[in-house]
C-alpha cells in the first residue's frame, strides 16, 4: 500500500480544457500518470495524479486552474472477483467512508486501485495487515 498525492481541478466545461491542463503539465515535464475526468452539470471533475505534485500544482496554477492536492492511498489487490468488496468492508466496519475510488491499473493478477478516504490514519492502519 502506498500513499499518494492527488491533484483535483474543478473548472467550468469546455472544448480544450484537458488540452490546456496536459499541456501546463508538459511543458514543466510533469508526467501524468493517472486521469479521471467527469462532466457533473456544466463543471469538469479531473483528477490526476503526477510524477511531481509540488512541480505540477505550481504549473497549473501559473495558467489560472486551482488544483487542490489530497492524498489517496494506493492499493495492490488480486485481480478477481470481491476483492474491492472485501476492502470496502473492511472500512466501514470501522467507519471510514470510502470518498473516491478508481482503477490505476492491471498487472500478473494484481489490480491497483486508488482509494480516497476521509480518515487517512484510520485506514492505513486497518489495511495494513491485509496487503
Amino acid at each position: 500500500m502506498v500513499a499518494m498525492k492527488e491533484l483535483v481541478i474543478i473548472s467550468k466545461d469546455r472544448v480544450g480544457l484537458l488540452a490546456d491542463i496536459s499541456d501546463a503539465l508538459g511543458k514543466v515535464k510533469v508526467n501524468i500518470e493517472s486521469v479521471s475526468a467527469d462532466v457533473v452539470g456544466s463543471n469538469a471533475v479531473i483528477k490526476l495524479v503526477v510524477s511531481d505534485e509540488k512541480k505540477g500544482k505550481i504549473a497549473l496554477q501559473k495558467v489560472g486552474f486551482k488544483p487542490v492536492a489530497g492524498d489517496t492511498l494506493v492499493l495492490t489487490l488480486d485481480d478477481r472477483p470481491g476483492e474491492l468488496s472485501r476492502i470496502a468492508r473492511l472500512l466501514s466496519v470501522e467507519g471510514v467512508n470510502m470518498t473516491n475510488v478508481y482503477m490505476l491499473g492491471k498487472e500478473d493478477g494484481k489490480s491497483l486501485v486508488a482509494v480516497k478516504v476521509d480518515k487517512m490514519a484510520k485506514a492505513k492502519k486497518i489495511l495494513r495487515e491485509y496487503l
